[in-house]
């Protein structure tokens, strides 16, 4: 899947609406389900770019992917590099220990 600047823009717009909200109550950590939800997109596209998207991995490796709504606000914000493989592990199911480094994410080629 390959995402452009159309694509791009009304997903960091609405994540931005939606964390102003969320922000003000306290709630930061939400699933792969939520965070699919206020997006937008699938599921499985969450998971697929979970390190992208700084999932935060809860309980060792096998733990549950939880991800902070602020941090994946910052991630959405960046400059998109000019090509980039979504994590194909984790878009089967399989389990992998995340960490928080900074990332580029969302690719899109330029017509």
């Amino acid at each position: 899947m390959t995402l452009d600047a159309e694509d791009i823009e009304p997903i960091a717009r609405r994540v931005v609406e939606l964390l102003a909200d969320t922000e003000s109550h306290g709630i930061r950590l939400v699933d792969a389900a939520e965070l699919a939800r206020r997006l937008s997109v699938e599921r499985d596209w969450v998971y697929a770019h979970a390190r992208e998207l700084g999932a935060i991995r809860l309980g060792g490796r096998q733990g549950r992917l939880r991800f902070d709504l602020v941090e994946v606000r910052r991630r959405l914000t960046v400059n998109a590099p000019e090509s980039h493989e979504p994590d194909r592990r984790a878009a089967r199911g399989g389990t992998r220990s995340v960490t928080a480094d900074a990332v580029e994410l969302l690719p899109y080629e330029q017509s």
